[in-house]
């Protein structure tokens, strides 16, 4: 059963207890108490009857039947019904008896009865008469009996209504030539005709043949008595039609046929024109395409009996003919023409006065137009005819005949609109708009509605808005008054976008309508206002109807528009309700002039208007007209009208809040505005002010706070805050003794969700400009804390009591509601609305910079923000103070609509979510957040940042259990869009820095992190690898991606991370690489490799722990890491060969991405080395020399490639690695690899001399030189430093022999090259002895060019050393390591970006001169001698030391007796060193060298951003936490971005 079947069920037993009642009184026969008794039947009769379903009380219908037979039982006694007036169809009320005259009180009149005994009329009727005692009280009986009956009658069996029409059928044989036989008539027509009307709206299968037939003969009876009255007649032929709708087509057509054969020979005109009119109705009844066969033996049978003389049989034979007409459709198009011939000579006979007969022709001419629609061609034979029939019946200025043209004119319209024009059509109509006939006025307003929809652009020109603000003034009836308001509103929707400023003038006009005298008065007072010149003047200092200024002499865009209530007294005062509608018209403007965006925007509408586009009537410019009459319309002294203004400048505002002012740039077109919209929100929130005017004044007050609009004005700012501030003093106060209760509760969810959306929108400000937070709403902040207390509680019992409405159920048993009588049905559904729009803003609210409450072992709470930095929150001020309990309500009322929103098999929202201004970390705060734009996720998420900190960690108030929870569900929406994933990764990254230490033992939280963190990753990989949407933003999720990611390694214990998750991370870290576009990502993505390598290196050094299986892990780790190298070094060397334009670039990215891989391909094998040595002295390992082997290989590909770019890279990442191998204790492995690689490199200097030297060329043989240089500098034995020493010295030997005869500049470049280090080697001591060695252990020959050569170097003449040099330098260069720099000479590590500090310019640019001051010092502070014997003697770089200022100051960081704090190193892994002078000597010479090398190369272009940069970057997205680790690590490539660097002169000034 139903929940209003249930409710229903204590009505019935009452009327079934009335029942009782009834009938104990009418046994005892009374008569002193029967007109109570009447009253009481007709009371409870009505009641029945509004009851929607009769078989609910199918018990009583006995005891009903018996009542409401007493007309047919005893027809003697009871009166003639009244019922059939409003029984019968109206379109049939011209055949009488109640025919329309020109008033509907005319008609009224002429239908009163009266009585003096009748009944008052309640005020709650739908109609009430105009007259009272309309009827008696016995009539009033007798019509609900038989209303009754009928209800009854449809919900008997077959049985029960063959009954029922038996005793009909006795009572219609009995009360033959009795007096009260008329009356029997009629009541039999009422019982019927509502018993069939209640079967159709039952909506039950054909009755039985048996039934129908015994009805039909019912009707036929009646039809037969020869002085039988209209309604009558109408009512038995309208039954009949009935009959054919409940019958089944066999019925129908053998009771049509039966009619039609009765029409031949018949001699009674009533009864002919009866059954001509009951064929029309049977037709209408059934349709066209049921009776279609019948259609020509139907309507030649009419015709005939319409050329009758007979007038009666001629009214009731064009209506049954017009009926007939109506129903055949298509079937008729073949009749057209004679049926149009019949109507001529029907209107052109003798008779043609009648005015009634006119409407039956002028309804005929309706019903052709009708059935020929389209083909009704202007100019045919046909519309010819029609409308010279309709023009000759119009003549006579009938109210029948009006109503004809009209609907002759809306046929026209809806059928055949390009049959006439639209201007012929509206002047019609406005003919007949003051009609006093209903029916007229109520047919021409639709028509001009259909004309408003058939054909906008013409009706505009019309200009009807008058003429129907006019008719609305002066209309009493209900329903013409609701389709006039239907077609203003279509009106307006239709013409506002192109005539904005007309309705601005007419809604204006007509809401504020006054007296002559008051407009006398308000014009004198707009001339108050003006300067001295005539001109407007602004004033801003009252709050009166004339505060904006007007523009006079409008002038619209071609057209004068003149005074909207043309030829009307303006004496008189416009209707109250008007004048509202009028202002409700108004406030949808903003929203009618649709969506083109010349409406918004004022430098496009004034350039349309400038180049003559459309009308040029743009709204916005004439907003000052808009805001003019909003603020009149929020000041008038109708408070009742004001919130419509209000709400109208909250529309503008949403509306042009954004629009700019062109002609003050950085500022908005509505600041202008600022005082009437100030005004106007003091106005509404006056403690005076009623409830909708102050709602409608918080919703304005919340829009300007969060638009901008007020943005610099700190007074304005406080003083809107103030004033909805002011209202919370009195918050459990605030009630309305006028208006429900679900009003005041309404304002205060109003109240709290405005301070919750401006709150969201300062904190919108900290979080993505804070350092431009305007210091009007930073001034808020302080104001906010204070008020957190209490905002916090009333935010929380809100949220509380939505919960409940949303859930149906209580939270606690023996909780209360915030809000008055919340649980109420009828209560939540009326605030539901205003709540799913207040939800988001305020739980964002209660988030932000939330703090705990801690409770202390006496249980005594205190506020944990007294304990916590002020730098762990966002705004410096903590907020709402959560204890326990509210916390875990928000973070579960925040679980369910995250998971709500995410959840596909919910059919309905158990949340849902209206139109909001919820402010989250996403865009600027000045947009909005409306729905569907804003989704469930970015309301919750934010919030979720905000409950995730450090702060409710240390308090307890969060396990493992619910992060768990919140895992689970990002997990489940893992597949959500570019937005869900860069607010769920910064929520990610917030779980995991924040999170204790116990948290990750947990197994099934550090899966579900680990999970989480690979899947977005994956997820950011493929929308960098396809073509999609977020392809742009990948690069910026990756940044607190790779924070989460070095996190979770970080904190991961080692065995844990064994299990495929440090493979996991550096597997996806390589197909990163791969994907970088950008050096700024390169970065990030190589940082976060050299994280996991970290890893390694600290996995190595637990391997001892962790067993045999961990070392086999590492192993398996490396060689996979291996075959990705491999991959990505192949990859890279073929893309540079691809490539020609050396500038480009992604030739760029392949190179610092080649130089990465070759990095790793060198520093793998030392981890494999020590995984090695982890295992003891075992014998050797096949595997290790397999890597060993692999390495090499990958090595050999790369120096003997054909391409000199790769070779030169491959080059400098040797010398970078081998100089950071010097700060490590145990370099072996390093020295290893490379050495084993060292035929290569002289293979390139051998081939390099045998070919034709490029600068290109000779740079690269330059660094095998530097190389080599390294290698025995670097190397800790002796014997190993002498290898190196006699490999370099054989090259250098090489060089100056195969140089011998050719003197080019690229030769000579290179002799310089090598002059100079065996010159440095010269200068070092520890190198000297190995130098002197090597050279005595050689031939005579090469030992005496050697002398020369240093000779040479010490001796060369100074002209030389200042000579420019030309040999190339590299296009990617590797800085040197940070190990060996100070701080006040940083030079930045792998791929650093160029700094833009002067003093670091000048850095550089003594480092690049270096080599040139050197040479001058090396000249003056050297003897020049000849002899051997002195070679010894050299001293040791004292004044190259002093005047090389890289040199000097590489000398002063790693000497241990100058600067103790910089001994020792760390590499990244652990490994300490300590760099011997001797180190130091050739890496400062390197550096020089390496900067003095001038080249045609053309440099990469310089970088954007410095490593610095990078990490404030980092730091200054939203709420994610910035790594302290720096971006670029040392080893990587560096980019020489300095042109001027390659072309300065050879003193060092450029």
């Amino acid at each position: 059963m139903t929940i209003s079947a249930v409710l229903l069920q204590p009505v019935m037993l009452y009327l079934n207890r009335a029942l009782s009642y009834i009938s104990l009184l009418a046994a005892k026969e009374q008569p002193n108490i029967k007109p109570a008794m009447d009253i009481f039947i007709i009371r409870t009769l009505i009641a029945y009857q509004s009851l929607p379903d009769p078989m609910a009380y199918k018990s009583d219908h006995s005891r009903i039947i018996q009542l409401c037979t007493i007309p047919y039982r005893d027809p003697s006694g009871c009166e003639e019904s009244s019922c059939l007036r409003f029984l019968l169809d109206k379109r049939d009320a011209w055949l009488g008896p109640w025919i329309p005259g020109r008033d509907w009180f005319e008609d009224e009149l002429r239908a009163f009865q009266g009585g003096k005994d009748g009944l008052m009329p309640c005020v709650w009727d739908n109609e009430c008469s105009s007259f009272p005692l309309p009827e008696t009280i016995n009539k009033m009986l007798v019509n609900q009996m038989l209303l009754c009956f009928g209800i009854i009658f449809a919900a008997q069996n077959s049985g029960g209504m063959l009954s029922l029409l038996g005793m009909m059928e006795q009572c219609l044989k009995a009360g033959k030539k009795q007096p009260w036989h008329a009356a029997s008539l009629t009541n039999i027509c009422v019982g019927l005709l509502a018993g069939l009307k209640a079967l159709l709206a039952l909506r039950q299968q054909s009755l039985e043949l048996e039934i129908l037939n015994l009805a039909q003969a019912t009707f036929k009876g009646i039809l037969m008595e020869g002085d039988i009255c209209a309604s009558q007649r109408r009512a038995s032929s309208e039954g009949l039609g009935l009959l054919a709708r409940l019958g089944n087509d066999i019925f129908t057509a053998r009771m049509t046929r039966s009619l039609l054969g009765e029409l031949n020979g018949i001699t009674d005109s009533n009864y002919a024109g009866s059954i001509a009119f009951s064929l029309g109705c049977i037709h209408h009844s059934a349709g066209g395409m049921a009776l279609s066969t019948l259609v020509p033996t139907t309507v030649s049978s009419i015709s005939l009996l319409a050329k009758s003389a007979i007038h009666g049989l001629q009214m009731w034979s064009l209506h049954g003919f017009l009926l007939t007409i109506e129903a055949a459709g298509l079937s008729f198009v073949s009749h057209v023409q004679a049926t149009l011939g019949l109507a001529l000579e029907i209107l052109l006979s003798e008779e043609n006065g009648r005015v009634d007969l006119q409407q039956g022709v002028g309804r005929l001419i309706n019903a052709i137009v009708a059935v020929l629609g389209p083909e009704l061609a202007p100019g045919s034979i046909f519309f010819s005819r029609c409308k010279s029939v309709v023009a000759e019946i119009s003549s006579s200025e009938e109210t029948a005949t009006l109503l004809e043209s009209v609907r002759f004119t809306q046929q026209l319209v809806l059928f055949a609109p390009h049959a006439a024009s639209v201007h012929s059509h509206v002047q019609t109509l406005l003919l007949t708009l003051s009609s006093r006939q209903p029916t007229l006025r109520h047919l021409a307003v639709s028509t001009l509605r259909h004309l408003i929809e058939k054909d906008p652009v013409s009706i505009i020109d019309e200009q009807i808005e008058d003429n129907l603000f006019q008719m609305l003034d002066e209309e009493t009836n209900s329903e013409i008054g609701n389709l006039i308001r239907v077609t203003i509103m279509r009106l307006l929707y239709v013409s506002c976008p192109s005539r904005p400023s007309r309705w601005i003038s007419i809604c204006r006009n007509m809401v504020l309508a006054m007296s002559t005298k008051a407009t006398a008065e308000i014009s004198s007072g707009n001339d108050s206002v003006s300067g001295p010149d005539g001109g407007l003047r602004t004033n801003f200092g009252d709050d009166d109807e004339t505060m904006v200024s007007d523009s006079k002499n409008m002038s619209v865009q071609g057209y004068a528009f003149e005074a909207s209530i043309a030829g009307r007294n303006r004496d008189k005062h416009l209707r109250y309700r008007t004048r509202v509608f009028a202002a409700e018209c108004l406030s949808y403007l903003p929203e009618a002039v649709g969506k083109n965006s010349a409406h918004f925007d004022l430098s496009l509408a004034r350039a349309k208007v400038a180049n003559g586009q459309a009308s040029g009537d743009w709204l916005v410019l004439q907003v000052q007209e808009l805001i003019s009459a909003a603020y009149q319309i929020s000041t008038i002294q109708f408070e009742n009208m004001r919130p419509i203004g209000v709400g109208l400048l909250s529309s503008v505002v949403d509306k042009f809040e954004s629009v700019p002012d062109p002609e003050l740039p950085g500022h908005a077109l509505l600041e202008q505005y600022q005082a009437q919209l100030i005004s106007a929100v003091r106005t509404a929130l006056d403690t005076s002010s009623g409830p909708i005017l102050l709602e409608t004044g918080l919703l304005l007050a919340t829009k300007i706070m969060t638009s901008g609009i007020i943005s610099g004005d700190q007074a304005a700012v406080k003083r809107i805050f103030s004033l909805i501030s002011r209202p919370l003093d009195d918050f459990k106060d605030l009630y309305y003794p006028s208006f429900a209760e679900w009003v005041s509760c309404k304002i205060k969810i109003r109240l709290l969700a405005a301070h919750a959306s401006l709150k969201c929108y300062t904190y919108a400000f900290l979080r993505r400009h804070q350092a431009s937070v305007p210091d009007e709403y930073l001034a808020l902040l302080p104001l906010f804390s204070r008020s957190s207390s209490i905002l916090g509680k009333y935010w929380i019992q809100l949220l509380k009591d939505y919960n409940c409405i949303c859930l149906q159920s209580n939270l606690k048993r023996n909780w209360t509601s915030f809000l008055d009588a919340i649980q109420s049905p009828l209560f939540s559904s009326k605030l539901q609305p205003c709540l799913e729009e207040a939800w988001p803003v305020i739980l964002q609210a209660l988030a932000l910079d939330a703090v705990p409450v801690n409770v202390d072992r006496n249980g005594n709470s205190e506020a944990a923000a007294e304990n916590i930095s002020t730098n762990s929150l966002v705004s410096g001020y903590s907020m709402v103070e959560l204890e326990s309990e509210e916390y875990q309500f928000l973070w579960g009322f925040a679980l369910l609509v995250l998971f709500q929103g995410q959840h596909p098999a919910l059919s309905k929202q158990v949340i849902p979510l209206a139109s909001s201004k919820a402010r989250y970390d996403g865009d600027s705060p000045a947009e909005d957040m409306t729905s569907p734009g804003l989704k469930f996720f970015e309301i919750v998420l934010p919030v979720f940042q905000f409950l995730l900190t450090k702060k409710f960690f240390s308090a307890s108030f969060l396990t493992v259990t619910i992060c768990e929870e919140l895992l689970q569900v990002f997990s489940y929406s893992i597949y959500m869009d570019n937005s869900w994933n860069s607010l769920a990764i910064s929520v990610l990254s917030q779980i995991v820095q924040n999170c204790p230490e116990d948290f990750f033992e947990a197994e099934n939280f550090s899966c579900l992190v680990v999970e989480l963190c690979l899947g977005c990753l994956f997820r950011v990989f493929n929308c960098a690898s396809a073509i999609s949407p977020d392809q742009a933003n990948w690069e910026d999720l990756i940044s607190p991606l790779f924070i989460a990611a070095k996190t979770i390694i970080r904190r991961f214990e080692p065995k844990k991370l064994l299990n495929s998750v440090a493979l996991a991370f550096l597997l996806i870290g390589y197909k990163f690489i791969r994907q970088a576009s950008t050096e700024l990502c390169l970065s990030k993505v190589t940082d976060f490799v050299k994280s996991v390598n970290s890893l390694l290196k600290k996995l190595i050094d637990d391997a001892p722990n962790l067993g045999d299986d961990a070392i086999l892990h590492l192993r398996n780790i490396l060689c996979t890491s291996l075959n990705e190298i491999a991959g990505l070094t192949k990859d890279c060397i073929e893309g540079i060969h691809l490539l020609h334009d050396k500038r480009s670039d992604l030739r760029k990215q392949l190179l610092l991405k080649l130089a990465f891989s070759i990095e790793q391909i060198v520093m793998l094998p030392k981890i494999v080395h020590e995984i090695q040595c982890l295992k003891g002295n075992r014998d050797s390992d096949p595997v290790y020399f397999s890597i060993f082997k692999f390495c090499t290989d990958c090595l050999q590909t790369i120096l003997t490639d054909s391409n000199l770019q790769v070779q030169a890279i491959g080059l400098q990442v040797l010398k970078s690695m081998l100089q950071k191998g010097s700060t490590m204790e145990d370099n072996s492995s390093v020295i290893f690899i490379i050495g084993e690689r060292v035929g290569d490199i002289l293979n390139i200097t051998q081939d390099t001399l045998m070919k034709p030297m490029t600068k290109e060329s000779v740079a690269v043989a330059g660094e095998c030189l530097q190389v080599l240089m390294l290698l025995q500098t670097v190397s800790k034995g002796s014997e190993c430093q002498r290898g190196f020493m006699s490999l370099l010295l054989e090259t250098i030997v090489m060089i100056f022999s195969a140089s011998v005869d050719n003197c080019s500049q690229e030769v000579n470049e290179l002799r310089n090259t090598a002059m100079r280090l065996v010159s440095r080697l010269a200068q070092i001591p520890s190198s000297a002895g190995h130098l002197k060695d090597v050279m005595l252990s050689m031939p005579e020959m090469h030992r005496q060019q050697l002398q020369g050569v240093i000779r040479a170097s010490v001796t060369q003449d100074q002209s030389v050393a200042k000579t420019k040099s030309t040999a190339p330098a590299l296009e990617i260069k590797l800085p040197v390591p940070s190990e060996g720099r100070r701080e006040d000479n940083v030079v930045s590590s792998a791929t650093q970006v160029k700094l833009k500090q002067p003093s670091e310019v000048g850095d550089i640019s003594s480092s690049a001169t270096a080599i040139s001051t050197n040479n001058d010092d090396l000249e003056e502070g050297e003897d020049d001698e000849d002899d051997w014997d002195t070679f010894q003697s050299f001293p040791a770089t004292k004044n190259t030391a002093e005047s090389d200022p890289v040199v000097e100051n590489v000398a002063k960081e790693l000497d241990p007796d100058k600067n103790d704090s910089s001994a020792e190193h760390s590499d990244g892994s652990g490994d300490t060193g300590r760099m011997e002078p001797v180190e130091s000597e050739a890496r400062g010479f390197l550096i020089n060298n390496n900067k003095n090398i001038p080249s045609d190369f053309q440099a990469v272009e310089e970088r954007k951003e410095s490593s610095e940069e990078i990490g404030d970057h980092e730091e200054s997205r939203g709420n994610q936490v910035t790594s302290t680790e720096p971006p670029y690590s040392e080893g990587s490539v560096n980019v020489v971005e300095d042109h001027e660097h390659q072309e300065e002169s050879p003193d060092g000034k450029s």
